[in-house]
């Protein structure tokens, strides 16, 4: 019996990628001064990409943190409007993509968080529909009981399928 091949310290180049596109835009459209915001964003966001990359365990544990941390300061500065809440949702996903794209964990992470990603990413799309979609003042009811149909449908889908939002083995 073998041991285990390590992990490829370059794996979830494309997700690490994209939160770092994602994180740098939604600094970039804050109300912080462009070099600050997106410089922060941005280097925050490389920090937390240079310590998954790292071969210590302690390292690549707190990873996450910086990233959390551009995205925090990021969503503080940013105004309230349509595109500053889109990249913050899409921000948001890219975070949650490259979480799910671990190096220690088995390859294929990204495919087998497909299916709980699609949560987040349909309630950002009703999210965002509704913000274009009813307008300031008054809700249309149909409308408001389409959006309303669209939410329960994707809950019915989870509750009668919940093994499919879930594909990870559980370890002991």
């Amino acid at each position: 019996m073998s041991a285990p091949a390590p992990a490829p310290r370059f794996r979830g180049i494309v997700s690490g990628a994209l939160l770092l596109v994602a994180s740098g835009l939604f600094g970039y459209f804050g109300t912080l001064p462009v070099p600050l915001g997106a410089g922060l964003a941005l280097g925050l966001t490389g920090a937390a990409l240079a310590l998954r990359a790292q071969a210590r365990a302690r390292l690549r544990a707190i990873a996450p943190v910086p990233a959390l941390a551009a995205l925090l300061v990021a969503a503080l500065a940013s105004p309230l409007g349509l595109l500053p809440e889109l990249l913050a949702g899409m921000a948001g996903l890219a975070f949650l993509a490259w979480l799910a794209d671990d190096p220690t964990r088995p390859a294929g992470g990204l495919g087998r968080a497909r299916m709980t990603l699609l949560l987040p990413a349909l309630a950002l799309g009703i999210a965002w529909a509704s913000a274009l979609l009813l307008p300031s003042r008054a809700a249309p009811i149909g409308v408001a009981g389409g959006l309303l149909a669209g939410a329960l449908v994707a809950l019915a889908i989870l509750i009668a399928r919940p093994g499919a939002f879930d594909r990870e083995e559980a370890t002991i």
